[in-house]
């Protein structure tokens, strides 16, 4: 009699202690992931705050006449790339008539035509995510029909 109640609460015990260690792992689980998430994301204000320099600087590239500046451009442009691409930064820059996706694409114009509704019909600016996290989404117009 004794030793079954002695054996029920070693089971118990057991259980118990097998619980603990599973809720441990979780506890630990989710701190890793909440320390990768908090690395993959710590950047995020610098680099949506870069995001007008590097449209200025492609702007003012396409448009200077002078080969020494736009050298020293291109040379700045590839560096703030390069720490995008470093902070898992893409380019969010759909083609053209490729579907209408809200989650990426910001639509701030219609364009009247013949074809389907909601195709992308031009980019106005391109958008920047972080992995899946959107810094600023493409500004685009979109096809409607008449």
């Amino acid at each position: 009699m004794i030793i079954k109640k002695i054996k029920k609460e070693n089971d118990l015990l057991r259980k118990r202690c097998n619980d603990i260690v599973l809720e441990v792992k979780n506890i630990k689980k989710k701190f890793e992931n909440e320390i990768k998430k908090t690395k993959n994301f710590s950047c995020f204000k610098i680099i949506k705050n870069l995001l007008p320099v590097i449209d200025s600087l492609e702007i003012t590239y396409r448009n200077s006449k002078n080969k020494i500046i736009k050298e020293g451009i291109k040379m700045t442009i590839k560096m703030i790339k390069d720490i995008f691409k470093k902070n898992k930064v893409t380019k969010i820059s759909p083609k053209k008539y490729e579907k209408f996706d809200p989650s990426y694409h910001q639509a701030i114009l219609r364009i009247k035509c013949s074809l389907k509704s909601n195709l992308i019909y031009d980019v106005l600016q391109k958008g920047y995510k972080i992995i899946n996290k959107i810094l600023r989404p493409a500004l685009v117009s979109v096809t409607c029909k008449f």
